[in-house]
């Protein structure tokens, strides 16, 4: 079943890959095909560890079946042969199973990621032809992979370590309290350079980070649970109690054997959670970000005011787009110094540019506008505010406390800034920043030579606003200048909403998918490692029972421990990702605490579902008589 979601999800992908109908609806702004193909990539690599690890750990607990056909005098050739069928059926069978359903489920994953995409539109029942060749032809290598593993089995084991390999467990690292402190220490070191200040954050950094914390992670799993678990036995007040020393010596056995595996999905829950929480938080956080650096639906540079009237008929062709309001705001283009933040040599250097300054009155006006909370109170003439959006992620942007200078007739006028906001005050891509000065210092620098004019619009149903963007758009084409270096003369919120849709439907869709996959194949993963164990300590539970433990005692001491087996990679997966989410968070300047709570939410539900699932097959196999 794992294998059979995992090609339909795989499946999922590579028809989005080749549906022409989604290139025609979104445009080509957008290169789907790239885009899943590398997607398809990332599935078919994480389903072949999946694929390798899941059959080994079945011809693994079949190896004394295997022994018998020895026995019996069966060739290994023959036997090699039985278990390379074996494996291709299986496999032709997930393989159909996966691509019918993916087929069936195609158009509404479509559907559905059109619709994430801010797209009505409506797409035909299509199964590309070439998906299912490529599907097939991937899963097929890769179960013909699988199939020559399982041939390969016999000839690398003698008879008598087949029979006696159930009661081989994975050759694990002995406890140790080094190992265990060590663990704690290597996982606190890469915590400690996760939350380092953005700007120091290098390529270098984050590879460090990432083997130090999965170094820590394996340790933890092979040490210091084990280590744990050995120190709870001398609160002899609990580990006597009922059944809790028959239980606390099978948990510590199950840690043991299943250390490895626990540590990796450990290592992926985080990795998915991460990627979840961030995908989500693209999704979420849009409005928000587009409501502060696109504050007025339309925006544009121009000394000329007789296009005012012309834009403004424009929008009065379209009643549901009414003007709310419009703010007229004019800046004094500037020279001077400006603080040199890329250089870390000296916190104090500055560099010749040009800016832009507007009166503090006209920043009331803007802000009363656009809803803005906030106020600004300049003491002085020596104090500013700067505004600016955040292009670059790495680099801090702060200029609090910073000092720069407008120059003019080699006179230099010193001003410190006391506040630095992280949005754009006029629109995003007018201008780089804007400084909020003193009336009477923006009285003294603005001329009627040095004017830089923004009109600002304001209108109602702004995300609903294609048709009038476009003809917006069409006409300040061609009545505004040229756009000179990489700045813009005409800025559109609906644009950027759009934009900004497009990407984040994918970036979600792709990454809710994903994370699915991985959480099934995971959760797979501990459900397989606990049933095999079952069929080992049925003979176990068989002799509590004869010696008088209820059922109701064994069910809490199995759900306990399989409780323990669960939640352990699950806790260790979530504190990663919390603490690597908070570093994308400050380097992407998002808020990602919603996200994270649904995204930890959700997947720690369906998750438990295994758990339950676990327990419950659990409990019926060793109740079997069989």
């Amino acid at each position: 079943m794992s294998m059979v979601f995992s090609i339909m999800i795989y499946f999922t992908f590579t028809s989005i890959e080749y549906n022409t109908q989604i290139q025609e609806v979104v445009g080509a702004s957008v290169q789907f095909s790239s885009v899943f193909k590398a997607s398809a990539i990332v599935i078919a690599v994480f389903v072949a560890i999946f694929i390798w690890y899941s059959n080994s750990f079945f011809i693994r607990k079949r190896k004394k079946e295997v022994a018998l056909y020895s026995l019996l005098g069966i060739r290994k050739k023959q036997i090699g042969r039985m278990l390379f069928y074996e494996n291709i059926v299986m496999g032709i069978a997930a393989l159909a199973t996966g691509i019918f359903i993916g087929g069936l489920l195609s158009k509404l994953f479509i559907m559905l990621l059109v619709r994430l995409m801010g797209f009505s539109a409506s797409i035909k029942f299509m199964i590309p032809l070439k998906a299912i060749s490529n599907t097939t032809i991937v899963f097929t290598v890769l179960f013909l992979i699988s199939s020559v593993n399982s041939y390969r089995l016999i000839y690398r084991f003698k008879l008598i370590e087949l029979f006696k390999a159930e009661t081989q467990g994975d050759n694990e690292p002995k406890t140790s309290i080094l190992k265990s402190v060590l663990s704690i220490i290597l996982i606190g070191i890469g915590y400690f350079i996760y939350t380092r200040p953005v700007s120091g954050f290098t390529a270098f950094a984050i590879l460090i980070t990432l083997v130090l914390t999965v170094i820590g992670t394996f340790m933890l799993f092979s040490s210091l649970t084990l280590l744990v678990i050995k120190l709870s036995k001398k609160n002899k007040r609990k580990y006597y109690k009922g059944i809790n020393m028959i239980g606390t010596s099978q948990l510590s056995y199950r840690i043991k054997a299943s250390a490895r595996t626990l540590a990796v999905i450990a290592v992926l829950s985080a990795a998915t959670l991460t990627a979840m929480e961030v995908s989500a938080s693209f999704h979420y956080d849009l409005s928000v970000n587009l409501q502060k650096n696109y504050g007025f639906t339309y925006a544009y540079a121009s000394n000329d005011s007789s296009i005012d009237k012309k834009v403004e008929a424009v929008i009065t062709k379209y009643p549901k787009n009414k003007i709310i309001n419009s703010v007229e705001m004019n800046y004094a283009k500037v020279s001077g110094q400006w603080p040199d933040l890329f250089n870390s040599s000296s916190k104090n250097k500055t560099s010749e540019t040009s800016f832009y300054i507007i009166s503090e009155s006209k920043y009331n006006e803007i802000a009363n506008a656009r809803g803005l909370k906030d106020n600004i109170k300049l003491k002085d003439s020596s104090e500013a505010v700067v505004f600016g959006q955040i292009l670059n992620f790495t680099s801090a942007y702060d200029h609090t406390e910073k000092n720069i200078s407008i120059n003019k007739n080699n006179e230099k006028f010193p001003i410190k800034v006391v506040d630095f906001k992280p949005y754009a005050l006029s629109n995003s891509g007018l201008m780089r920043y804007s400084v909020v000065v003193k009336d009477e210092v923006y009285n003294k620098y603005h001329t009627k030579d040095n004017n830089y004019r923004i009109k600002g619009y304001i209108t109602d149903n702004k995300k609903d606003s294609e048709a009038l963007t476009k003809e917006l758009t069409a006409l300040l084409t061609e009545q505004l200048p040229k756009t000179e270096g990489d700045s813009s003369t005409f800025s559109a919120y609906y644009s950027e909403y759009r934009g900004g849709l497009t990407y984040s439907g994918l970036i979600v869709f792709i990454g809710a998918f994903q994370g699915l996959l991985f959480l099934a194949a995971t959760g797979s993963i501990i459900f397989f490692k606990q049933l095999s164990e079952a069929n080992d300590d049925k003979n176990r539970y068989k002799i509590l029972k004869n010696i008088g433990v209820t059922s109701k005692e064994i069910k809490a001491s199995i759900s306990k421990q399989i409780f323990v087996v669960f939640a352990l990679p699950l806790v260790i997966g979530i504190l990663h990702s919390l603490v690597a989410s908070t570093l994308l968070a400050q380097m992407i300047r998002i808020n990602l605490t919603l996200p994270i709570i649904i995204t930890v939410s959700a997947y720690t539900a369906i998750y438990m579902i295994y758990y339950f699932l676990t327990v419950n097959s659990y409990f019926n196999i060793i109740n079997s008589n069989r």
